[in-house]
């Protein structure tokens, strides 16, 4: 090798090793805090001499597989309330039905999955409560049946020491080296916002007609884990508590305005087809007013937050602007033909009412990201003030998939719990906690088979470990500092493999059930014996969850599909048209579908699963429901002034669009179609070009009739064809 060789690769190694360094230190340093948060926990639960110090490692292990002290220390709340609540559960159990094994097992398998219900149904880190109050009382009541009068201090000593493992998870999360969420929550939120903008140059420009939902759905898996940070950065920053009413706003106005650029971009496709010149050209005009007020995103950093700050002022100067512009264009076409001047109209509305939307956004985001500049009193004063305006929709998922995954668990429940009956098993008793930590535990994630076989083979690695632990190292080990160095290495080798997302449930396995098998306890057993049965126990009860989760009604799947189809189709078919018109009808319809779509768009991609087919479904449900409630305010607000006929034609319509959902045959469409085509021939564009709330309100109206036809029509989302098979 030359000098001169020699000198280039030495800048080069220098560089990757920087590069090395700044990837995996947060992974170190997150691997050290597990260690010493873990050893900190052991100790303590040996100086109050608590019977299990491996309870509270296995907390702290669990609570830290999160890098960022917000999630941290929500996780541990939760797993501290639902620990809690489980452990009063288990009282319960056992006060019933110490004498009744049978009723015992029936009993616990039915509160599991209630629990796994409830933790499927609803949403983010409360969801963990219910997970932990369903294995809780596994945990507190299994290894005390057998003695029923245990069972009291076998509850104080279980809750204990998981306090004491999430508090010191909690204190070293937040004490060593921090790692706070509220920065990653502001930059995935700037990141969030900035990709909004740039989809809407890039959609609206060029308009094409063979864009997918790949834009939207990206857009609205960011902010799913923009919400995600969210709940996590509440426990560590009160501003962002204080102001929780402003987040809620910023993600209903995002998808709202995700939903007005879908509906633009159908409408800008559907003008480029059929629209003549003078036409495209005025509708052109109206978005290029819009795209030359609203700056790009990228590239990185450009979008700053003044630029944002300013945007309301120039989007609400545009908005008043507008109705006379359009009225104008509207004059200078006044010889074409009623359609053709109905692809403006339309235009012009959809800008109107999607601007309102965008300054909203606009306003939280600013407001969000403001929250910390505020003095504290104000923050305060501000938050009371709200608390009576804050809705109370909670994001829910679908009930019938809920029923399924608690059906599942019970199922996994009662077939262990049985074969523990009929063997007389000594190991029994961690086999049903095995498959009650695992049915709840995983009915959460994205793919629960893969993660229960994950989880498998890392309990198998965590067992061999804890095996060589226990009978050849453990032995040999004198004092509290070599023991705690000694389990130091093998937590530190789990939590460095859970730092990474294809192995994460790997390394939560191994650390999890290394720390539980090993079983560090006041005094501690040599039992071999006892050891391998405990070992297989965990085993065989998390493989019967794993084949519970491939057999019982897997979640991906044409029968899963056709049930959240049902749930989409039951909001139009029936909340729009007929639930009782108040303030909050269009506010809950869209939260409900908002859910759905960040649901079907967080999940994992499936070739059983037509998600775009879903995701389409949705947004076709959120625009026609949208309009059909919209239009009873509308009709509602405009009253006489309205053709005499208007109420019977409006009735036809609602009753046309439900049967769309409620049947799903071309025959329905086809009458959903001819229904819209006469509400707009009873509802004639008005001539006056005189800007005013009726203007706006019948041409709003108009719009809505125009993008339902436009929405029945569209060949790549044939609403009533593509789903006659999951009827």
């Amino acid at each position: 090798m030359t000098p001169h060789a020699g000198g280039a690769a030495w800048p080069r190694l220098r560089d990757e090793l920087k590069t090395y360094w700044s990837d995996d230190a947060p992974r170190f340093l997150h691997m050290a805090k597990v260690a010493l948060a873990a050893a900190l926990a052991m100790g303590l639960c040996m100086r109050l001499e608590l019977r299990s110090p491996g309870t509270a490692m296995v907390s702290v292990v669990i609570v830290m597989m999160h890098q960022q002290s917000g999630m941290v220390i929500a996780r541990g709340f939760y797993r501290g309330l639902g620990m809690v609540c489980g452990s009063l559960a288990g009282l319960v159990l056992i006060a019933w039905f110490a004498q009744q094994p049978l009723l015992f097992f029936i009993a616990l398998a039915a509160w599991i999955g209630a629990c796994v219900f409830g933790a499927s149904y609803y949403r983010n880190f409360q969801s963990y409560g219910f997970v932990l109050t369903g294995y809780g009382t596994a945990i507190t009541a299994i290894p005390a049946w057998p003695d029923p009068y245990g069972v009291f201090d076998n509850v104080v000593y279980t809750v204990s020491e998981v306090v004491i493992g999430v508090v010191c998870a909690s204190l070293v999360s937040a004490l060593v080296w921090p790692r706070r969420v509220a920065p990653a929550l502001y930059a995935s939120s700037q990141k969030n916002f900035a990709n909004l903008l740039d989809a809407l140059h890039a959609m609206l420009e060029r308009g094409s007609a063979a864009a997918g939902f790949d834009t939207f759905l990206g857009l609205i898996r960011e902010r799913a884990g923009v919400e995600s940070l969210r709940s996590g950065a509440v426990f560590e920053d009160p501003s962002i508590r204080l102001h929780g009413h402003v987040f809620l706003d910023l993600d209903r106005s995002f998808l709202d305005s995700v939903a007005w650029l879908h509906a633009l971009h159908q409408l800008k496709a559907r003008v480029a087809a059929e629209a003549e010149p003078r036409a495209q050209a005025a509708v052109d005009t109206l978005i290029g007013g819009l795209l030359a007020i609203v700056p790009r995103g990228s590239p990185a950093g450009a979008l700053t937050l003044e630029q944002i700050e300013t945007l309301p002022g120039r989007l609400a100067a545009f908005e008043q602007a507008l109705p006379a512009r359009l009225g104008a264009l509207l004059d200078s076409l006044a010889d074409l033909s009623p359609r053709q001047r109905q692809f403006v109209a339309t235009t012009g509305a959809a800008l109107f009412f999607s601007i309102a939307d965008l300054r909203v956004l606009c306003s939280s985001y600013v407001e969000a990201r403001s929250a910390d500049r505020r003095p504290w009193s104000q923050s305060v004063l501000q938050a009371l003030g709200r608390i009576g305006r804050i809705g109370t929709t909670r994001a829910t998922a679908n009930r019938t998939a809920a029923t399924i995954a608690g059906m599942r668990a019970a199922v996994a429940v009662s077939l262990v719990g049985a074969a523990w009956l009929a063997s007389g098993w000594v190991g029994g008793a961690s086999a049903i906690v095995a498959v009650a930590i695992t049915s709840a535990l995983f009915a959460l994630a994205p793919n629960p088979a893969v993660a229960s076989w994950q989880i498998f083979c890392g309990c198998l690695a965590g067992w061999l470990a804890g095996f060589a632990f226990n009978f050849f190292l453990l032995p040999r080990l004198d004092g509290f500092v070599l023991l705690a160095s000694s389990m130091a290495i093998f937590v530190m080798a789990g939590s460095y493999i859970n730092t990474f997302a294809k192995t994460a449930v790997l390394g939560l396995g191994f650390s999890i059930y290394f720390c539980f098998i090993v079983g560090i306890s006041n005094p501690t057993v040599y039992n071999p014996s006892a050891y391998l049965d405990t070992g297989f126990a965990l085993l065989f009860g998390i493989a019967a969850a794993a084949i519970a989760f491939s057999v019982i009604v897997p979640r991906a799947g044409d029968w899963i599909t056709a049930q959240y189809l049902k749930q989409i189709r039951a909001l139009v078919a029936h909340t729009a048209p007929d639930a009782e018109l108040d303030d909050e009808l269009l506010l809950s319809f869209e939260a409900h579908l908002r859910d759905f779509i960040i649901q079907i768009a967080s999940a994992p991609a499936d070739a059983r699963v037509d998600r775009n087919g879903l995701i389409g479904w949705a947004f076709a449900a959120l625009e026609l429901g949208r309009a059909m409630i919209q239009m009873r305010l509308d009709t509602e607000q405009l009253g006489d002034t309205l053709p005499a006929s208007w109420p019977e034609v409006q009735r036809a319509w609602l009753a046309a669009l439900a049967e769309v959902f409620t049947v799903m045959t071309p025959q329905a469409g086809e009458n959903a179609v001819a229904a819209t085509r006469r509400a707009l021939v009873a509802l004639p564009f008005a001539q006056d070009p005189a800007v005013g709330p009726m203007l706006l309100a019948r041409c709003r109206m108009r719009a809505l009739l125009h993008f339902t036809e436009l929405t029945l029509q569209d060949e790549s989302l044939p609403l009533w064809r593509a789903a006659k098979a999951a009827v």
